[in-house]
């Protein structure tokens, strides 16, 4: 070895040792390691979060902790009511995931363990006095204004469409409001509730009295909403089972209508995920009545406008649809909110008419908690009854609205010989039922490709269906039905048609379940449009499920529903025939009594129906008619007729005892606050919860 090559290896030898020795000694002099820098840079992040939060952002309140990124919304109008808040740019961030932690009555906690004490959450109390007229529709057009911007705020972070919150199972558990409470301001309050139990579970019914005011109805200041989302199938702009995204919405957000404020009979406890029963056929059905001359309503853009009350049913119907692609334009039907807000013009109180309101704002007035004695002077007659009952009655035709014809056969033929070439080949490879299956998910997505092709639309659904069918595949059949049923003018066996043969090949326990849904929903839909007939048949297709499923409860309730749709239907023909008879007679008994019994019992119009019963043949009846016409300022006058009432239940038809008791319930409800402690006290709250347990859930 040279001297040269000894001097380069001695080289290499030191700044090796360098390399090894080096950072031993800064680290021996105080310098910063890995781990070091990391809790560095963990104190800088901790440190900017504070100085965040202690530094306030433009529009948000520095002095709010309660809500440290609400920002305020100007009001609507010139009412009282605090502004509205929703999150600083319209968005919230980190939601929390529904989780079910422990917790006691107290106290709730959301995934961040952020525990939000229920008792302080605020309880908006009524006003000492009852709001005008004036005064409840510039409340109302406030709340929709807050409410449409919530919505819109919603939509603008999401991109998709409010909708209920679902449990682990996919079912709704809380209504689109709950969902909405962030983007009103309303974070705790969000956060108190456990987002994968029932709305009415243990926990979630004790924060129904913390309804925000912009849910409360200026009717009644209570639990229950008038403000719901029109619903019907995949129709809408509310849908249970998917995202609804602006892309879907074939007229544009702006043209399609997404909630409305509706009439009493249809208003539900805020936090319960039910809605508006939107039927195609009679779409202004339990609309319009609250404010006597239209109603106020919020477009799927957010934005509340109002709707006259002589509005055309068919261009209503067009405003509620998001796959009709008519052409269809919001300006055609919609106000600006001053129209509502202002008073309707009277006419003098001369007519059956102008009583028909009284009549139906009765039951309101007893569901206040406070009864009173009726003037004399201005208890309607029988003749004001039967007049209002007339107008409000007469037939009318059924007219499917923004529906199109069946295609015509030589159209179809076309339509199916097109869709042949286009599947034959993959269907023919799929060996499976579970493959066929999926093809049909295929097609079903493609629907919205046809665009105008009504006999493609009709052509591919109705293949879609047979597979479906044949699959034993529940929620896939159903869809493709609910798609057909309204495109076309189909009528309600279409439905019931596909529920028959559903049933004979649905296999496991999840297209039990849909099947079992859908039956409830339906069954809802038919009763709304009095179509008891069909009621009672898809009542008997959800026994024979049940039956196949050895789901003894589930008996049970069809069962019952049936015998109920039986009776109704059975009402309904009587009352058909009272109505004719009381033309000629109007002091007819028998006739008075048909048709009282169907409006008090089956309708629930008790405003007109006592009216009418109290003139009819049954006795027990007449006279409990006769009693909540009298005087009931007096809470043993409320408790003797409850009791009544609840004999009255046990000895009526089975179908019947739900109704019955229901009424007896009212009345021991309205007696309560006037009975001293003992033990009639005792008996009667023991009696509200014993028919509170009876009765099924809706």
């Amino acid at each position: 070895m040279t001297r040269r090559t000894q001097i380069m290896l001695a080289c290499k030898r030191a700044f090796l040792a360098c390399l090894v020795v080096g950072p031993l000694f800064l680290i021996g002099c105080g310098g910063t390691s890995q781990d070091d820098m990391r809790r560095h840079a963990i104190r800088r992040t901790s440190s900017k979060e504070e100085s965040d939060e202690a530094t306030p952002k433009a529009g948000v309140d520095a002095d709010s902790d309660a809500q440290p990124r609400a920002a305020a919304v100007p009001a609507a109008d010139a009412s009282s009511e605090p502004a509205a808040k929703v999150p600083a740019g319209g968005t919230v961030a980190g939601k929390p995931s529904p989780q079910k932690p422990a917790h006691t009555n107290e106290t709730a906690a959301n995934s961040d363990a952020v525990t939000t004490r229920i008792d302080t959450l605020p309880s908006p109390a009524p006003p000492i006095e009852p709001l005008s007229p004036a005064e409840r529709r510039k409340r109302t057009a406030g709340n929709l204004t807050r409410i449409g911007q919530a919505w819109r705020a919603y939509f603008m972070e999401k991109r998709f469409f409010p909708g209920p919150i679902t449990n682990e199972t996919k079912q709704p558990s809380l209504s689109w409001r709950v969902e909405l409470l962030p983007y009103l301001g309303l974070q705790p309050l969000y956060d108190a509730f456990h987002l994968n139990e029932a709305w009415d579970s243990p926990h979630n019914i004790t924060l129904l009295d913390k309804i925000p005011s912009e849910f409360q109805s200026p009717e009644r200041f209570d639990a229950k909403t008038n403000y719901l989302a029109l619903s019907l199938g995949g129709t809408t702009v509310y849908q249970e089972r998917r995202n609804v995204l602006e892309s879907n919405v074939e007229d544009g957000i702006e043209n399609t209508l997404a909630l409305v404020e509706v009439d009493e009979e249809q208003a539900v406890p805020w936090t319960q995920p039910a809605e508006f029963p939107l039927v195609m056929a009679t779409p202004l059905k339990s609309l319009g009545k609250l404010r006597e001359n239209g109603l106020f309503v919020v477009w799927s853009n957010g934005t509340p406008s109002w709707i006259d009350g002589t509005v055309d049913p068919h261009l209503f119907a067009k405003a509620c649809s998001i796959d009709a692609g008519d052409g269809f334009r919001g300006s055609q039907i919609a106000n600006d909110l001053a129209a509502g807000i202002a008073l309707p013009t009277r006419e003098p109180a001369s007519s059956g008419t102008a009583l028909a309101a009284t009549a139906v704002d009765a039951p309101e007035a007893k569901s206040s908690g406070t009864v009173s004695a009726t003037p004399e002077s201005k208890r309607l007659t029988l003749g004001d009854a039967q007049a209002a009952l007339k107008g409000r009655n007469e037939a009318e035709p059924r007219v499917l609205y923004g529906k199109a014809p069946i295609p015509s056969a030589p159209n179809l033929k076309v339509a199916r010989d097109l869709l042949r070439e286009l599947y034959q080949e993959t269907y023919a490879d799929a060996k499976s039922e579970q493959e066929r299956l999926k093809l049909a998910r295929k097609m079903l997505d493609r629907l919205s490709d046809l665009g105008g092709d009504l006999p493609g639309q009709y052509a591919l659904l109705e293949v879609v269906k047979q597979i479906a069918i044949r699959a034993g595949d529940v929620e896939v059949a159903l869809n493709a039905t609910d798609h057909m049923t309204s495109r076309f003018e189909l009528d309600d066996n279409t439905l019931l048609d596909t529920f028959e043969k559903v049933v004979r090949t649905a296999k496991h326990g999840r297209s039990q379940a849909r099947l079992f849904e859908e039956a409830d929903d339906t069954f809802d839909d038919f009763v709304l449009a009095e179509d008891y007939r069909a009621a009672e048949r898809l009542s008997q297709l959800a026994v024979s499920a049940a039956n196949k499923s050895d789901d003894e409860d589930a008996v049970e309730k069809y069962t019952a529903r049936r015998h109920w749709a039986s009776e109704a239907k059975a009402l309904q023909k009587a009352a058909e025939a009272g109505l004719i008879a009381l033309e000629t007679n109007p002091q007819d008994p028998r006739a008075n009594g048909d048709v009282g019994k169907f409006l008090c019992l089956i309708k629930g119009d008790w405003a007109n129906g006592l009216v009418i019963l109290a003139h009819g043949n049954d006795r027990s009846l007449k006279r409990l008619a006769e009693m909540e016409l009298g005087d009931l300022s007096d809470s043993i006058r409320r408790l003797e007729l409850a009791d009544i009432w609840w004999r009255e239940a046990a000895s009526s038809k089975p179908a019947l005892q739900e109704t019955m008791q229901s009424r007896a319930k009212h009345w021991y409800e309205q007696a309560l606050p006037g009975l001293p402690a003992g033990l009639v006290r005792i008996r009667v709250e023991r009696r509200i919860n014993e028919i509170g347990k009876n009765q099924p859930k809706s």
